[in-house]
């Protein structure tokens, strides 16, 4: 597959007949997702297109299978640093910051305060005076609200194994620990 060929017919899609709505990209890009994750390299140089296309409404959804791997392997966190800045770099509106909420909680929960500094510096201070709150705030909250952390990281740890799913992860813990029971 080109990857690049099939994001640019996304992308003239996305801007032009599906007029900027999320849905049929999303379930456009999925298959796609699907597909190259089985192949770290392919799905990198997937991230690397697709994160700076679509005004980063996929964002949150590469970012999920990246947190999954930086949960095992703490070298992963170059990709997040990079979906972070492309991110911050985005015309991201409600919707994905809602998605990347309890991503980012959990990554800056489990994240060096190193590295979180210099994320801050690098990318976070230079970034428009509202997404700089936007990551402030979130910081703020890792900080000082341990438990709902704790609980963003427990949510996440149960389904990261699985397809970007934010309704699953977005249901209390007591829910999602029943409906995985079920299943």
């Amino acid at each position: 597959m080109d990857i690049v060929k099939e994001l640019e017919r996304l992308e003239d899609l996305y801007f032009g007949e599906w007029e900027e709505e999320k849905a049929p990209l999303i379930e456009a890009l999925r298959p796609v997702h699907q597909e190259l994750a089985a192949d770290e390299d392919a799905f990198n140089r997937f991230l690397v297109q697709a994160a700076e296309r679509f005004g980063g409404a996929y964002i949150p959804y590469l970012f999920w299978e990246k947190l999954a791997q930086f949960m095992d392997v703490p070298e992963e966190r170059t990709w997040l640093q990079e979906l972070i800045r492309a991110f911050a770099n985005s015309d991201f509106d409600d919707e994905e910051q809602m998605q990347m909420k309890p991503l980012l909680v959990t990554y800056m929960a489990k994240e060096k305060d190193f590295e979180l500094d210099k994320l801050r510096a690098q990318v976070i201070e230079k970034a428009h005076p509202s997404v700089r709150e936007y990551f402030l705030k979130l910081i703020t909250f890792v900080k000082k609200n341990t438990k709902a952390t704790g609980m963003y990281c427990e949510k996440f740890e149960l389904i990261r194994q699985i397809p970007p799913d934010f309704d699953l992860l977005g249901l209390p813990i007591t829910q999602l620990r029943e409906r995985l029971a079920g299943v």
